[in-house]
């Protein structure tokens, strides 16, 4: 047998042999490589996984946090509404706290008007004149803080402004009229300070 065709011979038996082995190394590469990226996609999932959990807890906390807040503001805003009603209240008792120790005082005042009008009848002349002038003086004093004597005389009778001490027979027009003042009455804006003391005509 010539060289040549031994040569071929060898080829055709050895060559064929070394095939399959280079393809299982190769196989085998990829095998290798394609689990070396499995597990890299499985370290980032659990690494996302983790991170997941963190953004979950810090959420939680968030949510948390801003409950809190919100139950504050609310408290806040519940403290400023209570606070704003207090402020009200207190400036509405300490104006009427006011208005009623005034109204003592011109209560007080106006039973001197009485003791003037009794004071006025026994004098004449000059001590008249000038008794006329401090007594018109007290009751501007008077007016300055709104006191208002009543116009009751010849009036029909007001059971809401007035007291009937008795009736009288004045004759027919002067039924259920205001025919005599025993004592004035005073007012101040819608308020009666003193009801006025009066006779009623039958």
């Amino acid at each position: 047998m010539s060289k040549e065709k031994k040569h071929n011979e060898y080829k055709e038996t050895v060559e064929p042999a070394a095939e399959p082995a280079v393809q299982t190394v190769a196989k085998t590469e990829l095998e290798r490589a394609l689990t070396e990226e499995n597990e890299k996609l499985i370290a980032e999932t659990e690494s996302l996984r983790a991170e997941n959990d963190k953004l979950h807890k810090t959420c939680k906390r968030l949510q948390s946090s801003a409950d809190k807040s919100d139950a504050y503001l609310n408290q806040l805003v519940a403290m400023k509404n209570d606070f704003e009603s207090y402020k009200r209240r207190m400036k509405f008792n300490g104006e009427q706290a006011k208005a009623e120790g005034v109204q003592s005082v011109i209560v007080k005042l106006i039973a001197v008007c009485d003791n003037f009008d009794l004071a006025k009848q026994h004098l004449d002349g000059d001590n008249l004149k000038a008794f006329e002038m401090v007594y018109a003086k007290f009751l501007q004093i008077l007016a300055d803080c709104g006191v208002e004597e009543m116009n009751v005389m010849g009036q029909p009778f007001d059971p809401q402004k007035m007291n009937a001490l008795s009736k009288v027979d004045r004759g027919e027009d002067n039924k259920d009229v205001v025919v005599e003042v025993y004592k004035k009455g005073y007012v101040m804006g819608d308020k009666v300070l003193r009801y006025a003391e009066v006779i009623v005509g039958a």
